[in-house]
């Protein structure tokens, strides 16, 4: 997959299809919610035929739109089969600098989008860098962040933010999602009964397998009593 910031998007477009790779774009990155690149990605995307083989993140601008206007935008991104890639942590860290008071939060909510059909994922942008100075990697500690940013409570929203680190992202990246029997394991294995418990609880990861292989363990958290 080809990662570019800050070149102009037909010329992104050049490369990937040179290359014959798929295309993520950082863009829209503050809080205005006027001048969105979204028109120009979803031209660009239709024009070479790229649908299902390009991404986004950030666009944090959609978060300060109207409802009209960002669903138009969403309409567009669904027209154009892009997938939309939330980072929860570097836009509470980046965004709103400039407030003194009713600081936004400025991460867009992805459950609203995903409603609308379209395909939404959750990321970790930077780990303990200039951009967002602290964390673990942890796509569950992700999810729960963005899970409690969006204020949500109910289990099906709670379920869709499973989602988005999993099958979703698994879809993104042209992945298979399932488990299924002969296939190559790649999996992590969550100390919670269910995928909205991990969430809700930040569950922590006890084992995890890539191509069949054990890549980590973690020892199962217990209550001790004196």
């Amino acid at each position: 997959m080809a990662v570019w910031r800050f070149i102009n998007s037909t010329t992104i477009f050049d490369i990937a299809e040179q290359f014959d790779v798929n295309v993520d774009f950082h863009l829209d990155f503050d809080l205005d919610p006027e001048g969105s690149s979204i028109p120009k990605v979803v031209e660009e995307t239709i024009k070479r035929n790229y649908q299902g083989r390009v991404s986004i993140g950030h666009v944090t601008k959609l978060s300060a739109m109207e409802k009209m206007q960002r669903g138009e935008m969403a309409g567009l991104l669904k027209l154009a089969d892009i997938s939309l890639i939330v980072l929860p942590a570097t836009e509470l860290y980046i965004n709103a600098r400039d407030y003194d008071a009713l600081i936004p939060r400025g991460t867009v909510n992805a459950n609203e989008l995903s409603e609308m059909g379209i395909n939404t994922t959750i990321s970790s942008n930077n780990i303990m860098n200039a951009f967002t100075s602290y964390g673990d990697a942890s796509l569950i500690r992700m999810a729960n962040m963005y899970a409690n940013v969006a204020q949500l409570s109910k289990d099906d929203e709670i379920a869709d933010v499973f989602d988005m680190i999993s099958k979703n992202a698994a879809k993104l990246l042209s992945h298979q999602a399932e488990i299924v029997v002969g296939a190559l394991a790649t999996l992590v294995v969550l100390e919670a009964k269910d995928a909205i418990e991990s969430i809700r609880t930040a569950a922590q990861a006890v084992a995890g397998f890539k191509n069949g292989k054990q890549t980590f363990c973690n020892q199962a958290a217990h209550v001790c009593f004196e």
